[in-house]
């Protein structure tokens, strides 16, 4: 985890906004020395979403931006993304005939092979 700092601080600072359980649990402001990669296209990170919830079925991870205003668009994205898949999980369960001894699965959400 990076250095946190305050609004007030005179450094060169990005905003890190943090997934986990696929919410948006914070936006850090962060020195931008501590970050890994910072994100500027919407639509890379938006595929990295994608990729990220096909690949492990979370959105988790740190994701940082050079903007509060860019890091607040992606913390926005996130919920959307979520609440658009928990529609869709919602119409599937209302076209579910009882299954006959077959457990339903939710198809959005991929299969961990352990």
């Amino acid at each position: 985890m990076g250095s946190v700092l305050t609004e007030n601080e005179p450094a060169s600072v990005c905003y890190r906004v943090v997934v986990r359980h696929n919410l948006v649990f914070e936006i850090q402001l962060i020195n931008s020395i501590d970050s890994g990669k910072i994100e500027d296209d919407p639509l890379e990170v938006s595929t990295q979403l994608a990729m990220n919830n096909q690949a492990n079925g979370r959105l988790d991870g740190e994701y940082d931006f050079e903007t509060f205003e860019a890091a607040r668009y992606f913390a926005k994205l996130c919920t959307e993304f979520l609440e658009k898949l928990c529609q869709k999980s919602a119409e599937t369960l209302d076209k579910l005939e009882r299954p006959d001894g077959v457990p339903w699965k939710n198809p959005f959400i991929p299969r961990l092979d352990n």
